[in-house]
């Protein structure tokens, strides 16, 4: 198979243009915030042409990273004195932003015969599966299950997640859904590009999980030894940090993963124990903004946990999360960790 799309020249993404010039007319707005996810600024030039001639107002898009729908650029907005932001590719999860945002889902249509024959490859002797995938697939979740069915493979979605998520989707932060149907599946599919969500959902509910990528044809299925090097590699992350003297503890700024509160009471916690804390806050939690704080001996994220699980290569220092914390200091025990961390709210050992 190829490495590049399936369907390089003919995909496309609903970003729903008219729904978009409405609301803007609606609300009168005069200057707009347009936020794409790395996968989508390709069709940003067109997108703002497209709204351009056809409304009176003034369009900016924002050139930061775009990690979902916790990182609206509230600041950006404030300072253009911005009327509107324009979310693409995310479902809303912030109940309060400062600034009205518009969330636009950017669906894509799926044309299961070209991914069929790879997943039922790695489906064989399966009889009951999860289904999950992220806001741009969901429309399809029912057309995937009976396709399933036909092959006769009995289908599930979860409930509605706990970030406002629809029955089946997932966050990279939140797989809460899947998690309430997981006692009931021997395994899960997850329709959509990449690892990075198989790989969470996988290491959250300890079941294998068959990823089926419509973007390269691809199936592939991520078991039991993927997700035991991933726990390998977390422990020998907590096991650094149990012999560190002095601490990085990291607040993030953006909206949604901000939480100035849980990082001063583990800041405590740590004190108690006798070593050094320094509280960090930053939006972009990268080799570069933390290399040079060379007097911490590690870092702990109480923003987004996915920065610390995906790593960020040639770190120095440790990086743990929040809940990883927790078991350097003994306050969690270790199998439940990846449970509590991807299943927000989540009832311990459920």
């Amino acid at each position: 198979m190829p490495d590049t799309p399936v369907w390089e020249e003919t995909f496309v993404y609903d970003l729903e243009n008219q729904f978009v010039l409405d609301e803007i007319i609606k609300r009168k707005a005069k200057k707009v915030l347009l936020q794409f996810p790395e996968g989508l600024r390709g069709h940003a030039l067109e997108t703002v042409k497209w709204l351009s001639q056809r409304s009176g107002a003034e369009f900016y898009v924002s050139g930061d990273p775009c990690y979902g729908a916790c990182d609206i650029p509230v600041s950006s907005a404030k300072s253009l004195a911005a009327d509107l932001v324009v979310h693409y590719g995310h479902s809303a999860m912030l109940d309060e932003t400062g600034i009205p945002v518009l969330y636009v889902r950017a669906r894509t249509e799926i044309d299961f015969s070209v991914i069929l024959d790879p997943m039922l490859l790695h489906l064989q002797g399966i009889k009951r599966v999860g289904l999950a995938t992220t806001i741009q697939h969901l429309d399809q979740l029912e057309e995937l299950k009976q396709i399933l069915a036909s092959h006769g493979v009995e289908a599930y979605l979860g409930e509605e997640g706990r970030r406002n998520t629809s029955p089946g989707q997932v966050l990279g932060c939140d797989y809460s859904s899947p998690v309430s149907i997981e006692k009931n599946v021997d395994a899960f599919v997850f329709l959509g590009g990449g690892r990075f969500h198989p790989i969470g959902l996988g290491l959250t509910t300890g079941k294998d999980v068959v990823t089926v990528d419509p973007y390269t044809g691809r199936a592939e299925k991520l078991g039991e030894k993927e997700r035991i090097l991933y726990a390998r590699k977390r422990m020998a992350a907590i096991s650094r940090a149990m012999k560190a003297r002095s601490f990085g503890v990291i607040i993030g700024s953006k909206p949604g993963q901000s939480n100035p509160a849980l990082a001063l009471s583990l800041k405590d916690t740590i004190e108690r124990r006798g070593a050094s804390v320094l509280l960090l806050y930053m939006a972009e939690i990268t080799y570069g903004n933390l290399t040079n704080f060379t007097e911490l001996e590690a870092f702990i994220n109480t923003a987004c946990p996915r920065v610390a699980i995906d790593e960020i290569a040639d770190l120095p220092q440790p990086l743990i999360t929040f809940e990883e914390a927790l078991v350097m200091v003994g306050e969690a025990e270790w199998e439940t960790v990846w449970r509590r961390t991807f299943a927000p709210n989540r009832v311990k050992d459920a």
